[in-house]
C-alpha cells in the first residue's frame, strides 16, 4: 500500500457522514463487585485488590479470601490508598488525619508514619517521598497545601499553597505534577476548576531549598472544568478526571503537550452510581499500544463506581483491537473466502488491504486529526489490493475475496483500517493467510 494510495483511501473514508455516538467504541470493560463497605480501592499490577473497609486495609488475590494489611483501633474515614513502590502503600484517613505506610508483605505497622490535617489525595514522587494534598489550615483556610512526606522518617514539609479547597494530584511519567483546583464555594459553581502543572524541576528545587510554591509557579493546563475530584494520566498524555458535577469520567486530551483540549467524556454514568476515583495501570509491555479505542495492548483504567451506600464496584476499562480472521483455514482454497473483522465500530467504515508479501514488522503512523498511533503491517506498503466496505450494527465487517488459485501455497499479509462514526481511526490485528490451489 503506497503512501499516496493510503492517503487517497483515507480521504474517501472521511467523506462518509459521521453520526453521533453516545459512548466510545473500541474499549472493553469488566466490572468487579466490592464489599458494601469498601472505600479507596486499589488494583495491584498482579490483579490483587486492596481496599479499606472502615477500620481495616485488606488485600485479596483473585479467588482467595482477603487478608489484613492494617487494623486500626477504631473506624475512620479513608482519604486515599496509593502505591508508593512495588512493596508499600500509603494510606491516609481524615478522622484523625494520620498517614500510614502499609507493607504488602510482612508485619503491619504499629504506628502511623505522619500526620497531615484533612489529607485528601497523594502520589508517590519516588520510593523515598510522597506528596500529599491536604487542607492543613482547616476548612476556613483560603489555600490547600501540597505536603512532601519522607517515607523513611515521616518528616513533612509544605512545598506549595494553592487557592481553593483540596484538589487531586497526579504524576506524569516525566515527573511533572498535575493538580486540579476546587472551589471554596458551596454549592460549587460550574466552570471553576482548573488543571495546573508544576514542573518537576521547579518542584524538586522547592523541596531542596525549603521554599513554598504558589499559583504563580504553576502552569495552567486547562481551565473551565465543572469538577475534577480525582485525576489519572494515561500512557499517551491524556488526563482523565472524575466529574461528579455531570456524573462522568472526563478527558483532557494531550494534557502533557502544548495544546490540551477537552474531549467527549470517556464514561457517562447517567443516573447510575458514578466514579469516585481513578487509577491508571500502564501496559506491562510498553510500545504495544496506548489507551485509545481500537488499540492493542493491555493498559487499564480502573474506575471506582459507588453510590456511597450500597453499590461498590471497580470498572476496569481497556482498549480492544478489532480482530481479522477468515471463515476458512489456511491454505485457503480456490474460490470465495470471507475476510471477517470483528470488534469493529458499529456502522463504521472499513478498508481491507491484502498483499502477497510477508515482510515482518509494523510501521507506526499518525493520521492528521487522529490522536492514536496506527500500527500498519510493513508488508502493506508495497502493492496491496484494497476493499472498502461498511461495518454492520454489531461492529462486524465481512468482505468476500476470490482466490484465483496458486500452483504453490502463497503467503500473504492482510489487515483492515477502520473508522468509527465518532471519527476514531484504528487498525485490526494483522493476519498472514496462505492462498492455496
Amino acid at each position: 500500500m503506497t503512501a499516496t494510495l493510503l492517503r487517497a483511501s483515507l480521504l474517501a473514508i472521511l467523506s462518509v457522514p459521521l453520526l453521533a455516538q453516545p459512548t466510545p467504541e473500541g474499549m472493553t470493560a469488566t466490572v468487579v463487585p466490592l464489599p458494601a463497605n469498601a472505600s479507596t480501592p486499589l488494583r495491584l499490577p498482579n490483579g490483587d485488590l486492596c481496599w479499606f473497609d472502615g477500620d481495616e486495609v485488606l488485600r485479596q488475590a483473585p479467588g482467595q479470601p482477603a487478608v489484613s494489611l492494617l487494623q486500626l483501633p477504631a473506624p475512620v474515614f479513608a482519604s486515599f490508598l496509593v502505591p508508593v513502590d512495588g512493596n508499600r502503600l500509603l494510606f491516609g484517613e481524615a478522622s484523625s488525619h494520620r498517614l500510614w505506610l502499609v507493607p504488602l508483605q510482612g508485619p503491619a505497622p504499629t504506628q502511623p508514619l505522619a500526620t497531615a490535617t484533612w489529607n485528601y489525595d497523594a502520589v508517590a514522587l519516588d520510593g523515598q517521598r510522597a506528596l500529599v494534598s491536604a487542607k492543613t489550615g482547616g476548612f476556613g483556610s483560603p489555600d490547600n497545601d501540597l505536603v512532601v512526606v519522607d517515607l523513611t522518617t515521616g518528616a513533612t514539609a509544605t512545598v506549595a499553597l494553592l487557592p481553593g479547597a483540596s484538589g487531586p494530584v497526579a504524576l506524569a511519567p516525566d515527573g511533572d505534577l498535575y493538580y486540579a483546583t476546587a472551589s471554596l464555594a458551596f454549592p460549587t459553581p460550574p466552570g471553576q476548576t482548573s488543571v495546573l502543572r508544576l514542573r518537576r524541576a521547579v518542584l524538586d528545587a522547592a523541596i531542596t531549598n525549603g521554599t513554598v510554591l504558589g499559583l504563580a509557579d504553576a502552569e495552567l493546563v486547562f481551565a473551565g472544568l465543572d469538577a475534577a475530584s480525582d485525576l489519572a494520566l494515561d500512557d499517551d498524555g491524556d488526563l482523565l478526571f472524575t466529574d461528579w458535577f455531570h456524573n462522568q469520567v472526563g478527558e483532557v486530551h494531550d494534557a502533557t503537550g502544548p495544546a490540551p483540549w477537552l474531549g467527549t467524556p470517556l464514561l457517562d454514568h447517567g443516573s447510575a452510581p458514578g466514579a469516585a476515583s481513578l487509577q491508571f495501570l500502564p501496559s506491562p509491555t510498553p510500545g504495544t499500544g496506548v489507551f485509545e479505542p481500537f488499540q492493542p495492548g493491555s493498559s487499564l483504567l480502573v474506575v471506582f463506581e459507588t453510590d456511597f451506600a450500597q453499590s461498590h464496584a471497580l470498572r476496569c476499562v481497556q482498549p480492544r483491537q478489532a480482530v481479522l480472521t477468515t471463515n476458512l483455514p489456511s491454505p485457503l482454497p480456490t474460490g470465495s473466502v470471507n475476510f471477517v473483522v470483528s470488534g469493529g465500530p458499529t456502522v463504521g467504515v472499513g478498508l481491507l488491504a491484502i498483499t502477497l508479501d510477508t515482510t515482518p514488522g509494523l510501521v507506526t503512523i499518525t493520521l492528521p486529526g487522529s490522536e492514536q498511533p496506527l500500527g500498519l503491517a510493513a508488508a502493506l506498503f508495497g502493492n496491496a489490493i484494497l476493499w472498502p466496505d461498511l461495518f454492520d450494527a454489531q461492529g462486524t465487517l465481512t468482505i468476500p475475496v476470490t482466490n484465483p488459485g496458486f500452483p504453490l501455497p502463497t503467503a500473504a499479509t492482510a489487515q483492515a483500517l477502520l473508522l468509527s462514526v465518532n471519527g476514531v481511526f484504528g487498525v485490526s490485528s494483522v493476519l498472514q493467510p496462505t492462498f492455496g490451489s
